[in-house]
């Protein structure tokens, strides 16, 4: 994305130390309060804190509203972020909240990974956490966008922390992410979409990259991996 900012907002709201404009468009008011009580994202936000050192390189998958890049950036010293996103209406918002705080360390693009470079269907709902790669019965707006060569990415950025969370894209997503070099992967589970064969799967591609479990970085759905 170029970075320019297409929100005119009706104030902010302050959370954890970020400035989120506040535009109906983009925050419901579900997404409001949470923000308001410091509880958006917080298991996600906590387990990437945790994860992430002075000199990390963090590639966040599906960065939605910017809130866990955010954090990073502002808490730690990183050497970059780079954020992944299929809902380009999120992509402004979050390109909008990080001039908001003057965060321009992170760069954002828009698009999702997968084993090959192509374009895919992409399905905008409302709420915005709904909008996946996946059509159900709220088809909500399709759109195509593209998807990038996972393994082309991870090349180029060098990521020693991942972050994913892609509304149940993590199974197909993970069998085609190289992990080489990763430290630290950590990723929300939707096991609604991908079932006990995706988590399995989930489980099975982080062992074979020779990441184990992580109790430490791991609440509820937040399932966190380490390498030794």
């Amino acid at each position: 994305m170029d970075g320019s900012t297409t929100i005119d907002p009706d104030g902010y709201i302050k959370s954890r130390g970020l400035k989120f404009p506040k535009d109906g468009n983009y925050l419901t008011g579900k997404v409001r309060g949470l923000l308001r009580e410091g509880d958006y994202e917080r298991d996600m936000a906590a387990a990437a804190l945790k994860a992430t050192r002075e000199g990390d390189t963090v590639l966040d998958l599906g960065c939605g509203l910017g809130f866990v890049t955010g954090i990073l950036a502002r808490r730690r010293k990183v050497a970059a972020i780079h954020g992944y996103e299929g809902n380009p209406r999120l992509l402004t918002y979050a390109e909008a909240m990080l001039a908001t705080n003057g965060i321009d360390t992170v760069t954002l693009s828009h698009g999702v990974l997968g084993a090959r470079k192509t374009t895919v269907p992409f399905f905008v709902r409302t709420p915005f956490a709904a909008s996946s790669l996946y059509a159900n019965d709220d088809p909500g707006d399709e759109i195509t966008i593209d998807m990038l060569n996972a393994k082309t990415v991870v090349t180029a950025t060098k990521p020693t922390v991942v972050l994913c969370d892609i509304e149940g894209g993590e199974a197909d997503l993970l069998a085609a992410l190289p992990l080489k070099g990763v430290r630290t992967l950590i990723v929300k589970l939707h096991p609604s979409h991908i079932g006990h064969a995706g988590v399995q799967s989930v489980f099975e591609h982080t062992s074979k990259a020779n990441l184990a479990y992580a109790p430490a970085l791991s609440t509820g759905r937040i399932v966190g991996f380490s390498a030794a």
